[in-house]
């Protein structure tokens, strides 16, 4: 059986695996086959949400159940409310459109600070090449819209890399994985259900 955090680690895998020789592959994010629409901007948005739905859901989790303490517990505090914010910004831009939250469990990562710390760095970092994947497919309002969650995204995951001892910005461009790879990701890490 593959474990939740054997899940994450293979898309943090995959997200090492676009920045090959250097070379990073955010610079060059597949665009859609089509040019940007109102209806693949309402499709990208939706994956977003989800996204989001995902963050909030672990981070307040880890909350309430992994006893987090000093900086730690900031973060997940302060990112929890952030993506909240994230939620409802989406949610209201979709109107009607917006999907529903999913059934979340996130299994033994939000038990405790270790597992959750180390979740939380691969679950951020995961989100930020997501949006950074989408941002070519997006019309130019979206764009705009969405690169006001990404820079907060990349600020939560160089925040957590900073709290875990690692260095807060390793590259020089965000890393980018398409939307399928991630939602595989956390479908089959058990977060999505």
């Amino acid at each position: 059986m593959i474990s939740r955090r054997t899940m994450l680690e293979a898309g943090a895998v995959a997200l090492g695996a676009v920045a090959v020789g250097g070379v990073v592959l955010g610079e060059h994010a597949e665009p859609a086959v089509s040019a940007p629409s109102a209806k693949q901007d309402a499709e990208i948005l939706n994956f977003a949400l989800l996204l989001e739905y995902v963050q909030q859901g672990f981070h307040t989790e880890a909350l309430s159940r992994a006893n987090l303490t000093g900086d730690l517990k900031t973060f997940a505090a302060t990112v929890a409310a952030q993506e909240q914010e994230h939620i409802a910004f989406l949610k209201s831009a979709l109107g009607s459109a917006a999907r529903k939250p999913p059934k979340l469990d996130f299994g033994e990562d939000t038990s405790d600070e270790e597992k959750y710390s180390l979740a939380a760095f691969k679950l951020e970092d995961l989100g930020v090449a997501a949006y950074t994947a989408q941002a070519p497919n997006l019309t130019k309002p979206s764009l705009a819209a969405a690169a006001k969650l990404v820079s907060v995204e990349s600020r939560h995951a160089a925040w957590i890399r900073d709290l875990r001892g690692m260095n807060p910005a390793p590259d020089a461009a965000e890393p980018s994985i398409p939307a399928e790879r991630v939602v595989e990701t956390l479908k089959g890490s058990g977060y999505v259900q």
